[in-house]
């Protein structure tokens, strides 16, 4: 519960910044849920790169637990690399998810390894 207020709270500050309106993410079970179903194979289960597929990649998934990685990304640029895909890779644009949905799988990212934000816009 403490990632998802911190993540709610993230997003509306960045949405701010930005002159947009705030996105609630999903609950903290549906952005697990939906992790494990479209994320885990590549990314692992700890987000730390090391899933089943790796080893079929072009480009070798990041490891979200890494500080540096975290302290890299916005969430507004995470959101932007789930929902559009990163091209020249295997990431996929995941279009067909929705902007709670996409909002929850970013605030996860960031807490799967155990931090939270990012850099902020």
């Amino acid at each position: 519960m403490r990632w998802l207020t911190r993540g709610i709270l993230l997003l509306a500050f960045s949405a701010c910044d930005a002159g947009e309106p705030a996105v609630v993410a999903v609950s903290p079970a549906a952005a697990r849920a939906l992790y494990v179903e479209s994320c885990a194979i590549c990314h692992g289960d700890r987000g730390d790169g090391q899933g089943p597929r790796r080893r079929s990649l072009f480009r070798k998934p990041p490891d979200f637990t890494r500080q540096a990685w975290r302290q890299d990304k916005s969430l507004e640029e995470l959101r932007s690399l789930i929902r559009e895909g990163r091209p020249g890779s295997d990431m996929p644009a995941w279009k067909s998810l929705d902007d709670a949905e996409i909002a929850g799988l970013a605030v996860y990212v960031y807490e799967i390894g155990g931090g939270a934000g990012g850099r902020s816009e």
